[in-house]
């Protein structure tokens, strides 16, 4: 289990996003207690090992997230849980600037020293948000964004100062404002399988199999498909709009399976191109896993530009 699961690393951006329902809550300390006794409540469990703990602390929606990532990618769950690189931050020796709540979620934001558990020394450049969703009549931890605000030297200073109204200011720094779905249990993958989106400018969701649902938004970006691919059809439906961010360009899908054995290649199953004039078509089409799909994972099987191409 990579710590991406439970940790989204994030890089500050100087886009602006405000929310007529969401409100700065510097001051509330009961909101703060009751935050801060939910993430370190959940730190502590994953760091002992517990998982009836760490599911009694987690929210819905990630337990599952965190799950199926990890069934996806062969890996044994619960168990790589709690093999990962990097550790959960203590909150103690950082400063807490305040907290935004929405709806049945909330943020919270600390500076200071952010030690990741890496071995490297942290720099006070950074700023730690954690994310909440309020189930059950408890708040319960969901995930976190790690900043380094080295580039945006004005947001430091006013975390710094513990200036809390650039939460209602700065990207990133605000709830989902919502509860996720919780996405469907995926079943053990016979091929562990990706999904590449280049869409500059469009929103793209995206269903394999009616079990993994993706959206990505003016972005490039690959994901792990929950329940990867399997033998013969498998169903993709794509969904395009226009997005509010970024400028129009060319439109790119593509599904790998990954390679399992050392020296093997990704197999290309799907690949869907848009120029950037053109207009995406939204709607359901099939992935066909075949013996001879499978053999272009061999090199020998593979052109030489081909091979260079992936």
């Amino acid at each position: 289990m990579t710590f991406r699961s439970i940790l989204t690393m994030a890089c500050c951006t100087a886009a602006l996003l405000a929310s007529a329902s969401a409100a700065p809550r510097p001051g509330d300390a009961k909101l703060r207690d009751d935050l801060d006794v939910a993430y370190n409540t959940w730190r502590l469990h994953l760091l002992r090992g517990n998982y009836d703990g760490w599911k009694a602390t987690t929210s819905a929606y990630r337990q599952v997230k965190v799950r199926n990532l990890a069934v996806s990618e062969k890996r044994p769950f619960p168990a790589s849980l709690f093999r990962q690189p990097m550790a959960p931050p203590a909150l103690s020796p950082l400063m807490y600037v305040g907290s935004v709540v929405d709806g049945p979620t909330a943020a919270a934001t600390y500076y200071g020293k952010v030690d990741l558990g890496l071995g490297q020394e942290p720099t006070d450049s950074n700023a730690l948000v954690l994310l909440f969703t309020h189930e059950n009549g408890k708040w319960k931890y969901d995930q976190a964004r790690f900043f380094n605000l080295t580039r945006l030297p004005a947001v430091k200073e006013r975390l710094k100062r513990g200036d809390a109204t650039v939460l209602m200011e700065q990207d990133g720094f605000q709830p989902l404002g919502k509860i996720p779905a919780v996405p469907p249990v995926c079943p053990p993958p016979k091929y562990i399988a990706k999904i590449l989106v280049d869409c500059p400018g469009r929103t793209v969701k995206a269903n394999v199999n009616n079990i993994s649902p993706h959206e990505f938004d003016n972005t490039r970006l690959a994901e792990i498909i929950s329940g990867g691919l399997r033998d013969g059809t498998n169903s993709l439906t794509l969904n395009f709009s226009d997005s509010p961010n970024g400028k129009k360009g060319a439109v790119l899908v593509e599904v790998y399976i990954m390679p399992e054995i050392p020296g093997q290649l990704p197999a290309r199953a799907f690949s869907y191109f848009v120029p950037p004039q053109a207009h995406p078509r939204s709607g359901p089409v099939l992935i066909n896993v075949t013996p001879e799909l499978l053999k272009t994972m061999d090199p020998k099987n593979t052109p030489p530009q081909a091979a260079a191409g992936k």
